[in-house]
């Protein structure tokens, strides 16, 4: 099944980052690689609470690079479980760095090939810093505007985060396309706004979103090409 769009809205994180990962299974995933001895629900507790607090303290800021953001992370989630191997919160912090690298890599080869037919806007919640981080991994020129929460106000899942890049493109709901990895944050705010949508629906972090059934699932970012060809 094909779309017929004029303009394409991405999400960010855990979209074109993790090719649909959630990021934090990808942060646990070399947590057991690395043989950290934490139960997973240990790690999410961390995980959690090590979110909330990068989103009420002025922890990150906006010169700060994405290696940066996920050393302070790796380093808070060892200091709220009690880990005490700095040494090893740094190896992991470079390990899931590589890993981006590598994902972006790949999924800008097809930003590539969808720049050439559409305009795109990004919308994403993140610390301040994402143009900084677009900018180390030379995302930036693939897209018309870019929205983040820090700066606008807004966060998701409110749907006038993304009523502002439509706003921005000048179309109408029906004629762009959201895409994401979240069911709560991308898919359900474009259901609001009447905007179709393409779920990236890989290694989530919440179980109960396996049953919730879409028209344009995707497992890989290359699948946009055969909705969007």
């Amino acid at each position: 099944m094909k779309l017929s769009v004029k303009g394409l809205i991405f999400d960010y994180g855990g979209t074109i980052d993790t090719n649909g990962v959630h990021w934090g299974e990808v942060i646990r995933q070399v947590y057991t690689d690395f043989g950290v001895p934490v139960s997973r629900d240990q790690y999410r507790d961390a995980y959690v609470h090590v979110e909330r607090t990068l989103g009420n303290q002025p922890i990150i800021f906006p010169d700060h690079t994405f290696r940066d953001i996920l050393g302070i992370k790796i380093k808070l989630q060892f200091e709220t479980l009690g880990l005490n191997d700095m040494s090893q919160a740094n190896e992991i912090a470079e390990a899931c760095y590589e890993k981006t690298v590598q994902t972006i890599q790949y999924t800008s080869k097809i930003l590539d090939e969808l720049a050439i037919r559409y305009p795109m806007i990004l919308v994403s919640n993140f610390y301040g810093n994402l143009r900084t981080v677009l900018d180390e991994f030379g995302l930036t020129n693939y897209f018309r505007e870019i929205i983040e929460s820090a700066e606008v106000g807004l966060r998701k899942p409110d749907p006038a985060i993304y009523k502002l890049s439509l706003e921005k493109f000048g179309f109408k709901a029906n004629e762009v396309v959201i895409i994401g990895d979240s069911y709560k944050n991308d898919i359900a705010p474009a259901n609001a706004l009447g905007c179709p949508s393409i779920w990236l629906k890989g290694k989530g972090w919440d179980d109960k979103d396996e049953a919730i059934e879409h028209p344009f699932i995707i497992k890989d970012f290359a699948g946009l090409k055969e909705i969007l060809f």
